[in-house]
């Protein structure tokens, strides 16, 4: 593993950042990659880093929350994945490493994440490493079309 390095996301990781998503059950084609890179980190609150070993082998992205009901910044982690060839060897642990610094350096004191319940093997990985199982998360798709015209905007 000595050889993989974090990096910032680039547009030019386009394919290798297409396959990590879809591998996580998130396919998108390569062709709409640069442009979601490109946004996240134009909002200075969002990054997208990759480790790489040759090629982009693992992604980590993650989100900073201003927030009423805390101190600080939150931070949340919000994709992390790494490639089948790459498991097994610490990828998955210096991503984490690496989004958590990110997430001090922008003033955060705490970082959560949350995994699908059928992800039982994440589940184990984020408390061999410090995370606590503290809730539940619910979702709903919005229709876009209720929102307004660029409410949800870049």
């Amino acid at each position: 593993m000595s050889t993989v390095t974090i990096r910032s996301a680039a547009t030019g990781d386009a394919l290798a950042v297409s396959a990590l998503l879809t591998e996580l059950g998130y396919p998108i084609p390569a062709s709409s990659v640069p442009d979601r890179v490109e946004r996240l980190m134009a909002t200075g609150w969002a990054t997208a880093l990759v480790a790489v070993d040759g090629t982009p082998v693992g992604l980590v992205t993650g989100h900073v929350l201003p927030v009423l009901h805390a101190d600080g910044q939150v931070a949340r982690l919000t994709a992390l994945v790494v490639a089948p060839s790459a498991r097994g060897r610490g990828v998955g642990r210096r991503l984490v490493e690496a989004i958590e610094g990110w997430a001090r350096s922008k003033g955060c004191a705490r970082i959560a994440v949350t995994t699908a319940q059928h992800r039982t093997g994440a589940h184990a990985f984020y408390e061999r490493i410090g995370y606590e199982h503290t809730g539940r998360r619910y979702a709903k798709m919005l229709d876009r079309a209720d929102l307004g015209p660029d409410l949800c905007a870049p």
